[in-house]
């Protein structure tokens, strides 16, 4: 099984968005909602690169090459659900041609490169030798990042307001392990310096009053990638109460002609809880973007501890970015006030467990989940949390399968044997 993994299966999640990786694309079944014969490419305001090449390939290929605006607000997001397309990833061109960064994606279904999906792929391939396809779905996560803004859920145009669980220093850090490329860790630093502190930094958005991090899908209205029908038992009485039919309340709703403001947060939450990867979870429906979750701000902790390692390692503990210099001591204070904070509002002594926060009441979400023991996987629990984590929590998930994603109490009882 390990050799048929390494030998065949990777090859047949590889992709790649060039001319040899189209067809794969127009014939994927997620594009019959189209409204044309033509997939929709999305191309980045600043990339010529990638504008030019797929026009050379619509005479050969049913697609419409699209260039972004240089921003990209949820506004626009929104007004391209009846216009959805694929987002291109990396080119890159040598004396060959011109060819796509490959990526491999979660499945056979599959055909766009998903967020914290790639990195434990990663971890396989690295496993399996395959160190220049780790570092390749590292460079796609860099492009991502430099191009829409953040590593996305996945490379579709209805997931530009959304992004995913951080493991991006993870991955550069295992990659460069194995590589010793400095060149190419030195720009993947900078790429992630800019991630933490856009994307997960900003006050009032991702990051919080309590000075520790959410998700925040910052999309508008109906998601467009879920099935027909899905919020049906969710729309209906809002239909109802406006005197419409389903489909023409869903029409002007999507318009923005109704004004709902309590779907308007329903709907906040739902991409929130997709941003989050865990779609779906009892503990984050409804209230994901009002939960600081012990996950996210664990994930945080390790990127704030990675760069102080690789800092003080490979770059004699000074880097710059945006115009100032950083040393592993800023980092790992950050790590160390974070740590702090966490041990305050999400560290709960009674339960022995760290559990999420729900900020409107100013409390711990009473709701034992697996994702309590991910401070130990970042390295942030002392031994004393530890050692209550693997006695008091660790208990409760075990199932015969291994570990369950909540306990019984939290989800309630199976209803099968």
């Amino acid at each position: 099984i390990s050799r048929m993994i390494r030998e065949y299966y990777w090859k047949g999640l590889t992709r790649t968005m060039d001319e040899s990786g189209l067809q794969a694309l127009v014939s994927d079944t997620k594009n019959e909602s189209l409204v044309s014969d033509r997939l929709r490419v999305y191309v980045p305001f600043g990339d010529k690169l990638a504008r030019d090449y797929y026009r050379t390939l619509t005479d050969r290929f049913p697609i419409e090459v699209v260039t972004l605006p240089e921003r990209i607000s949820p506004e626009y997001v929104r007004g391209l659900n009846d216009k959805p397309g694929i987002l291109s990833l990396q080119l890159e061109e040598d004396e060959m041609g011109i060819k796509g960064v490959p990526f491999v994606v979660p499945g056979g279904r599959f055909n766009e490169m998903y967020g914290w999906d790639s990195y434990f792929e990663s971890v396989g391939l690295m496993l399996d030798g395959k160190v220049d396809l780790a570092g390749a779905m590292a460079d796609n996560f860099r492009y991502q990042i430099e191009h829409y803004g953040k590593i996305l859920n996945a490379n579709r145009s209805y997931y530009l307001t959304r992004t995913q669980p951080p493991f991006y220093s993870s991955l550069i850090r295992e990659v460069f392990d194995i590589t010793a490329d400095l060149e190419w860790l030195k720009k993947h630093l900078v790429t992630a310096f800019k991630e933490y502190f856009t994307v997960w930094m900003v006050p009032g958005k991702r990051l919080t009053e309590i000075g520790l991090n959410r998700y925040l899908a910052e999309g508008i209205g109906i998601t467009p990638e879920a099935e027909e029908g899905h919020y049906d038992a969710v729309l209906r009485p809002y239909a109802q109460r406006h005197d419409m039919g389903l489909e023409e309340f869903i029409r002007a709703y999507s318009q923005g002609a109704i004004q709902e403001p309590e779907l308007d947060t329903y709907f906040v939450h739902d991409r929130t809880v997709r941003e989050s990867g865990h779609d779906t979870s009892y503990r984050i429906e409804g209230i994901c973007a009002d939960l600081v979750p012990v996950e996210l701000n664990a994930m945080l902790y390790k990127y704030e501890m990675d760069f102080a390692y690789l800092i003080e390692q490979h770059f004699n503990d000074c880097f710059s970015y945006d115009g100032r210099q950083y040393d592993s001591q800023y980092w790992k204070q950050e790590a160390r006030k974070r740590r702090s904070k966490m041990d305050d509002y999400l560290w709960d002594e009674r339960s022995g467990s760290y559990l999420d926060y729900y900020l409107p009441e100013s409390r711990r979400h009473p709701f034992v989940s697996a994702t309590a023991l991910s401070p130990l996987w970042a390295g942030m629990a002392s031994g004393e949390q530890a050692a209550r984590l693997v006695a008091d929590v660790l208990p409760k998930l075990m199932e015969k399968g291994g570990i369950a994603s909540c306990d019984e109490a939290s989800r309630g009882c199976l209803l099968y044997t």
